[in-house]
């Protein structure tokens, strides 16, 4: 790590984060700096506090120890709203209890900056609107979230995200459970983000070739702690994944990009 790179302001940091559900540990002394303008993966084995960490980043869970801080100024005193505002949150469970329209979803994204009792305004539905032509989900607009499939639900929540206006946008395994061609287009909207509007972009992820693919930075957990961090290239190597996930791999690099496509081996 250079002088430069530790100087540097973080956008968010984390220092000596911990967290428990019902005294079972679930992170232990978690230290990251995310620097503004970065696409990062957050991955790891199943229960190695992926979620949870995203969770404890946004502001939705307290940690139990340890400090969050956003722009140098702890978590714990920015109000909600001021809060609404710098970061985005998406979850990884969908379904809505109420039959919103997919309007109605992204124009949440306009919340944080209404007043109490107010209504959206012109300029509120022209952000919306954009959001949803970056994301191609105009055209399902007035239908029910709950009727379109899980690649269209995901561009709305991005839509959502977008028409918030925010900093930072967190992820949680927003590919899951989406077929090749959505997973594609999710993350490919995801890029451009990133590259043409200098979205921040933290990202909980399960496979490990897109995350190569599209995350300039990976972190890796192992049992709710930090096992390395560094580039797609640093962390996917054999004996580091064979020791994290407890299973033999072959590592393949992909001539076109430079990702890697890790595959699991016999015993």
């Amino acid at each position: 790590m250079t002088l430069e790179t530790q100087t540097t302001t973080a956008l968010i940091e984390t220092r000596s984060l911990t967290f428990a559900y019902a005294q079972e540990p679930v992170l232990s002394d978690i230290s990251i700096r995310f620097q503004p303008g970065e696409f990062i993966g957050i991955i790891g084995p199943n229960g190695s506090g992926k979620s949870t960490l995203l969770k404890l980043i946004g502001g939705i869970l307290p940690a139990l120890s340890g400090t969050v801080f956003f722009k140098d100024r702890e978590l714990s005193r920015y109000k909600k709203k001021e809060l609404a505002v710098a970061i985005a949150w998406i979850p990884q469970d969908k379904q809505m209890a109420f039959p919103f329209k997919v309007i109605d979803i992204v124009l949440m994204g306009r919340h944080p900056y209404l007043s109490p009792l107010s209504f959206e305004g012109e300029d509120d539905y022209r952000i919306a609107q954009e959001a949803m032509q970056q994301t191609q989900v105009a055209e399902f607009a007035e239908r029910s979230f709950n009727e379109i499939s899980g690649g269209e639900k995901q561009r709305v929540m991005i839509a959502s995200a977008i028409s918030q206006k925010s900093e930072v946008m967190l992820l949680d395994e927003p590919t899951s459970a989406l077929d090749i061609k959505y997973q594609m287009e999710v993350l490919n909207i995801l890029k451009r983000l990133n590259e043409q509007e200098g979205k921040s972009l933290i990202l909980a992820m399960h496979d490990l070739h897109l995350a190569s693919k599209f995350c300039k930075r990976l972190v890796l957990l192992k049992e709710g702690r930090v096992f390395c961090e560094g580039t797609p290239a640093e962390v996917l190597k054999r004996e580091i994944l064979e020791d994290v996930y407890e299973v033999k791999v072959k590592i393949f690099n992909d001539d076109e990009d430079g990702s890697l496509l890790v595959v699991p081996r016999g015993s």
